[in-house]
Order: C-alpha cells, then sequence, then structure tokens
C-alpha cells in the first residue's frame, strides 16, 4: 500500500477514485482506534478518528472518511488522509526542516519538483502582499516560528498532526524579486510515504494559492 507510487501518478478523476475506493476497503478491516492512538489522534464518541486537515477536521472510521463539517472532499485528499491513518506511526516530529529535494533522498528524481511546482505559485500569488499571505496562511493553521532569513516571514503549519512544514518568504524588494522556500520536518516520511506526502502537499499549495480546500462538486463524501 505506502509508498506504492499509484496516489501521485493516478491520472484523472477517474484513477483518483478507483484508489479511493480501494483503500476505503483496507480502512474497513482497520483497528481505527489503535491507529489513531499510535497517531496521536483523537476518537470522537462514535469511535471516528479526528484528523485535522487544512482548517477542516476529516472523520476517519471503518465506514469511510466524511468531513465534521458536512462538505464534500476529492479522492485524492481523501486516499492521502487513509494512507496517513493507515500507517499508524508512532514517529514525532524531529524539529529539524530540510527541502523537499533532500526528503526525497537519492532515489527519487524530484530536486526540481519544489521549485517549479511548489514555490514558485506561492511567490507569483503573494509577492507584494505579505499581509495577505499571513492572512490566508493563518486560515489554514499557520502561525510564526521557524527559523528564517533577515527580513523574511517564516510561517509553520501542521501539514497533518505530526508533519510539519516550514513556508520562508521573502517579498520582492527593490532588488530582488520575491521568494519563497518550503521546508519540511525531517521525519515527514516516517509518517507518510513520500508520494503521498507530494500530493498532499500539492493539495496545501492550492489551498494557499486559490483557496481550493474543498471539492466544490462534492467528488467523495
Amino acid at each position: 500500500m505506502a509508498g506504492d507510487g499509484k496516489l501521485a501518478n493516478a491520472s484523472g478523476t477517474g484513477g483518483y477514485q478507483q484508489i479511493y475506493t480501494d483503500l476505503i476497503q483496507e480502512l474497513r478491516q482497520a483497528d481505527i482506534a489503535a491507529l489513531a492512538t499510535a497517531l496521536g489522534l483523537a476518537l470522537n464518541p462514535a469511535g471516528e478518528a479526528q484528523v485535522p486537515f487544512l482548517g477542516a477536521i476529516y472523520l476517519l472510521s471503518n465506514y469511510g472518511v466524511k468531513r465534521a463539517d458536512g462538505r464534500g472532499f476529492r479522492h485524492v485528499t481523501g486516499s492521502a488522509l487513509i494512507r496517513y491513518l493507515l500507517t499508524g506511526s508512532r514517529s514525532r516530529p524531529a524539529g529539524e526542516f530540510v527541502t523537499f529535494a533532500e526528503l526525497a533522498g537519492p532515489l527519487f528524481g524530484q530536486g526540481g519538483y519544489s521549485g517549479s511546482a511548489l514555490e514558485q505559485p506561492i511567490r507569483k500569488r503573494f509577492q507584494g502582499q505579505t499581509p495577505e499571505l499571513l492572512r490566508v496562511a493563518a486560515s489554514l493553521g499557520g502561525r510564526p516560528g521557524g527559523v528564517g532569513g533577515l527580513g523574511s516571514v517564516s510561517l509553520l503549519f501542521d501539514l497533518l498532526p505530526h508533519i510539519q512544514l516550514q513556508l520562508i518568504f521573502y517579498d520582492r524588494d527593490e532588488e530582488f524579486p520575491a521568494r519563497a522556500t518550503l521546508l519540511f520536518d525531517k521525519n515527514a516520511t516516517k509518517l507518510l510515504d513520500f508520494e503521498t506526502l507530494a500530493v498532499l502537499v500539492t493539495v496545501f499549495v492550492n489551498s494557499m494559492v486559490k483557496g481550493d480546500n474543498h471539492a466544490p462538486d462534492n467528488e467523495a463524501a
């Protein structure tokens, strides 16, 4: 299941829907309480694991995935959250942040992915709009923190419980263009396989840039 690359490589809604359907079958056999305990997740009175993601609470049980607010979500998001729960990892953040390429390691040819697909949209969206960046970040659970350079804005996010992400943003000035750097806790891939993590980070960036953290067409419910 973990690390099979299917989620990251799925093309089109149909591909994501089939993966989601398959993972729901795995979820039906899972010990939700034990997995939630390992991850330090709360259980509600119905026995559903509560997983916070991008300002929303998702409820996972043997019956599937739903949002606590009743809104829809995309199959790719549901699939990634199921995979996170099924890992049942007891790992916790190292408190040390590394680049996406460093996190990927030598077996992955992802060195340029972070800059092109992740950081560039953030830089373009928020250049000259630092107050807007802070507002959007706060709506997704971001908070000031982490070590950034002089003149930067440094924000910390819990992408998922125990999976931390740091955004360092330098706004443009008379000498330099805007810059954005995403860093990840070095233990992130002990909680979630790299391919699924890459998918969730892409969802995160889309939410930052487009406010796109749910499915208007209620793809999954």
